[in-house]
């Protein structure tokens, strides 16, 4: 029997490049494997993971700089092990979390000669310690200033008062690997894929799990984003036979999505 081979709608879309006095150059791109994003921005800055060698270390690179950037401009750099994910803080643009293959999550603040400095910045504000493996994904909450979700290959995700350096709550039930969590509008839940092909949904104030379903079928990365102040999700996977997809949820309900639409075939990963 044949194959059947789809053709994707998306297939004659096509982008284009910005001019390169408008984009960043030299950029070394971390090749450390994770299902987070390699770069992330706020309305000052963009974060980098790095590739370094001999520890971690991500780059902070402010929005005017375009082009090419000089070769020794200063790391942020007292991780032991790869850095895997940063967040910006959305009450202070100069204050970002990194996660990281040495167990750890640090609070860095952006120093006010980073243009101009020429030693690496090696002094975070604050080192979160909590986890027992990895740490993969840092969010902050969108309401509580100070407030850090963290996920870590121990299957878990902890919620952490920056300020007092505590643990508020820990997340569990994971049976795998945690592929990507999100903060509701009002931060008062978080929803959570998994590798055991899950979407999980918790009150974030108890640490209790409210909703759990069954979610994308294939084995590789899955991303959730909440819908501005709706009960609604939306998450991206794969099937089983590699299809990319996006699937709509009623955070109410998990039993089975209220839409599924497939994209196309291929390896890369659905960014919501």
């Amino acid at each position: 029997m044949g194959s059947i081979v789809r053709s994707s709608k998306f297939r004659h879309i096509f982008g284009t490049a910005n001019k390169r006095e408008e984009s960043f150059e030299n950029l070394r791109i971390s090749v450390s494997a994770w299902d987070t994003n390699f770069v992330t921005a706020n309305p000052k800055y963009i974060s980098v993971n790095w590739n370094a060698g001999g520890g971690g270390a991500f780059c902070i690179v402010p929005q005017t700089l375009v082009g090419k950037l000089r070769g020794e401009f200063p790391l942020f750099s007292a991780h032991s092990g790869a850095v895997l994910d940063t967040a910006f803080s959305p009450f202070d643009d100069d204050v970002v979390a990194s996660a990281a293959e040495d167990h750890q999550v640090m609070i860095w603040r952006v120093p006010k000669d980073l243009e101009e400095r020429e030693e690496n910045v090696t002094e975070p504000v604050a080192v979160l310690g909590g986890h027992g493996r990895k740490v993969g994904h840092v969010v902050w909450n969108p309401v509580a200033e100070g407030v850090l979700a963290v996920s870590s290959s121990d299957s878990t995700v902890k919620i952490w008062d920056v300020g007092s350096g505590q643990v508020r709550q820990t997340l569990g039930g994971f049976k795998d690997a945690i592929l990507s969590i999100a903060w509701n509008y009002d931060g008062s839940l978080i929803a959570a894929t998994c590798r055991d092909k899950k979407l999980r949904i918790f009150d974030a104030r108890t640490g209790s799990l409210l909703q759990e379903g069954s979610s994308h079928t294939g084995v590789k990365g899955s991303r959730v984003v909440w819908l501005g102040n709706q009960s609604r999700l939306v998450t991206t996977g794969f099937s089983r036979s590699s299809d990319r997809e996006v699937y709509l949820w009623d955070a109410d309900k998990l039993e089975k999505p209220i839409v599924t639409m497939f994209i196309d075939k291929s390896s890369g990963m659905l960014m919501p």
